[in-house]
């Protein structure tokens, strides 16, 4: 366990961001640099400085399984992403609204900073650990379905503690929808488990996506983003296949005014002047995917309202994979 005493430079222990401060800070309060507005669930929108949100304690913390230290080098790593990619969104604020390429280098850069952003959240691990935890609770009604067997094998595992009345009450519990299995998203297997699908995104949006800059010169209404900032949906035609990553459509808000969207090269767009319908249909899919917090440069009954009335209420499948399946979210 390390030292309650640690530098205040040492990674370990320390609050580590999901959503770089960098980031946060083209949403700030006007005049306030440092600070926006952030809403939750049934409170009212308050001002916070932006290193005191969309962070936790030791996230990127992992245990090196040769020695069984902790690391977070992983905090490192991210910081120098998060760099390169807050100067692309600099330089991004100077070019026009419409279809943008930039420098090979830059891509990579720009497209690395987005695909990490979009799998290094709670969100994404709390999705992966629901996910487990309903493919685990499939495998276990399975087994239960056949009472020998169950049986059988819970004697096996629990010898002389091994209850037949207890493990009866379990097997019907689990056959009823009664039970239920939970991970641990903090768990360090979904720390890998979403990192690992970052490359095969970041492939896909290299190449098959273009970029787009949209802006909000036609309404008078903000975009906001969240502790989720990069969201991706489907167009109504693909909804009973499921949404996988490659016929995607991903957005990232980068100021109040203006938002990158990434879409198949294969689609047009008529305009990039977005009106108040364009700007909330960019918002619901922030407000249905974000986990606790939105950010906004202002504050607003109206952002409160939508928050509540669009984010998830309730567990979501994402696939991740660039392969459709025939799983998709719900109410989307």
């Amino acid at each position: 366990m390390a030292d309650k005493n640690y530098p205040k430079d040492d990674k370990l222990r320390a609050l580590h961001h999901f959503v770089p401060q960098s980031y946060l800070r083209r949403f700030a309060i006007d005049g306030k640099p440092d600070q926006i507005y952030a809403y939750e669930l049934d409170k009212e929108p308050y001002p916070s400085n932006v290193k005191n949100v969309a962070a936790q304690r030791d996230l990127y913390t992992y245990t090196e399984q040769s020695t069984g230290d902790e690391n977070a080098a992983l905090e490192n790593v991210f910081a120098e992403i998060d760099d390169k990619g807050a100067n692309l969104l600099h330089k991004l604020d100077s070019m026009p609204d419409g279809y943008f390429t930039l420098p090979e280098k830059e891509q990579a850069d720009l497209l690395t900073y987005i695909a990490y952003l979009h799998t290094r959240n709670i969100q994404e691990r709390k999705h992966r650990a629901t996910s487990m935890g309903q493919m685990s609770l499939v495998y276990l009604k399975t087994l239960a379905s056949n009472k020998d067997k169950f049986h059988q094998d819970t004697f096996k595992v629990f010898g002389e503690k091994y209850d037949q009345e207890k493990i009866e009450q379990t097997r019907l519990s689990v056959l009823d929808d009664k039970f239920e299995i939970e991970y641990d998203y903090m768990d360090q297997h979904f720390l890998g488990d979403t990192l690992s699908i970052t490359k095969d995104l970041y492939l896909i949006l290299m190449e098959r996506k273009q970029a787009v800059l949209v802006s909000t010169k036609g309404t008078s209404k903000v975009f906001v983003t969240s502790d989720n900032p990069v969201t991706h949906y489907g167009l109504p035609e693909q909804k009973a296949l499921g949404l996988g990553y490659i016929n995607a459509i991903f957005q990232i808000p980068i100021t109040p005014t203006r938002c990158i969207l990434l879409i198949n090269k294969n689609m047009e767009m008529s305009t990039f002047d977005y009106g108040g319908n364009d700007v909330d249909h960019i918002n619901f899919f922030t407000y249905y995917y974000a986990d606790r917090w939105i950010f906004s440069n202002i504050k607003s009954k109206r952002i409160s309202q939508m928050f509540k009335d669009h984010r998830a209420t309730k567990p979501h499948t994402r696939i991740s994979s660039p392969f459709n399946r025939k799983t998709k979210d719900d109410e989307l």
